[in-house]
C-alpha cells in the first residue's frame, strides 16, 4: 500500500487526501461545463460546490464519530484527525444534501434541480476516494482465496478482498447509468433518488466483502440502512412515475380551461 504518495520537504501528500482533492478537482471542472445548460451562474456552481464539500467533509466525521463512539468518547483528541482514516461516505452525501438543501432555499434555487446536476460526479468522486482508500489500505475486505487478493490491510499481509476498488468500479458504472438516464428523467429529483437507489444496492452488495460487524439477520448496520435506502428510493420513484400521468393531465385540462 502508499499510504504516502510524495513528499515536499517537510510536507506529505497522503494518498487518500489527494485522491479526494482529486475528486472535487475533477467534479468542479466538469460541472463547470454542465452548469450553463441548467441555467446555472458559475458563481452560484462554486459556491454551492464549497458548500457541498465542506459540510459534507463534516456530516462524513461526525457519522463517522457517532457510529464509533464506544472509540472516540475514550480518545476524544482523536476526533479532529482525519489524515489516514475516520470518514463515511453516507455522512458525506446526506451532510452535503442537507448543505445544499439550505443554500438553495436562501439563493431561491431549485434543489432538486441542482441535485440532479451534481448527483453523477458525487459518486464518481466517491469511486476517486475508494482507490485512495486502497492506497491507505483502509476500509479493506474479508479474507479470500483469490488470484486477484491482495494484501491490503493496514495491519497484517493477510490476502483480502480489494474491496475499495469493487466499490470503485460499482462507483464507475453507477456514473455511467446517471449520466445515460439524466436526458431521459421523467422528473426533477429523478436522478438523485435513482443515485440513492443504485448506491444502497452497491453498498449493499460490497459490504458481503468488507470486513466488519454482522449486527442483525447476518448483516451489517451498513447493509440494514443500505437495504432501507434502496427500498425507500424505489418505492419513491414507482410512485411519482405512477401518478406522473394524473399530474400531466390534469395541467393539461387546467390549460384547456383558460
Amino acid at each position: 500500500m502508499y499510504p504516502e504518495l510524495f513528499s515536499i520537504g517537510s510536507l506529505t501528500v497522503y494518498s487518500y487526501g489527494f485522491m479526494m482533492a482529486l475528486a472535487i478537482l475533477v467534479a468542479t471542472l466538469a460541472l463547470y461545463r454542465e452548469a450553463p445548460r441548467e441555467g446555472i451562474s458559475f458563481d452560484h456552481l462554486l459556491e454551492a460546490i464549497i458548500v457541498t464539500a465542506f459540510f459534507g467533509l463534516i456530516g462524513s466525521r461526525i457519522l463517522f464519530i457517532v457510529l464509533n463512539w464506544r472509540y472516540y468518547s475514550t480518545q476524544p483528541f482523536l476526533t479532529i484527525l482525519t489524515v489516514s482514516e475516520g470518514l463515511t461516505f453516507y455522512g458525506a452525501m446526506f451532510g452535503g444534501a442537507i448543505a445544499l438543501l439550505i443554500w438553495c432555499s436562501r439563493r431561491k434555487i431549485s434543489f432538486m434541480k441542482l441535485a440532479d446536476l451534481f448527483a453523477p460526479y458525487l459518486v464518481l468522486g466517491y469511486s476517486f476516494v475508494r482507490v485512495g482508500c486502497f492506497l491507505n489500505g483502509c476500509c479493506y475486505g474479508k479474507e479470500a482465496d483469490l488470484p486477484w487478493a491482495l494484501p491490503i490491510n493496514m495491519a497484517d499481509t493477510i490476502l483480502r478482498h480489494p474491496v475499495q476498488l469493487y466499490a470503485t468500479l460499482g462507483g464507475l458504472l453507477i456514473f455511467v447509468i446517471l449520466k445515460v438516464l439524466k436526458p431521459r428523467r421523467p422528473f426533477i429529483g429523478f436522478i438523485l433518488l435513482m443515485l440513492f437507489a443504485l448506491y444502497g444496492l452497491l453498498r449493499f452488495t460490497t459490504e458481503f466483502f468488507r470486513h466488519g460487524y454482522e449486527v442483525a439477520a447476518g448483516l451489517t448496520a451498513a447493509q440494514i440502512f443500505s437495504l432501507a435506502l434502496f427500498v425507500f428510493s424505489s418505492a419513491t420513484i414507482a410512485l411519482i412515475c405512477y401518478l406522473l400521468p394524473d399530474s400531466k393531465a390534469s395541467e393539461k385540462k387546467k390549460k384547456a380551461a383558460k
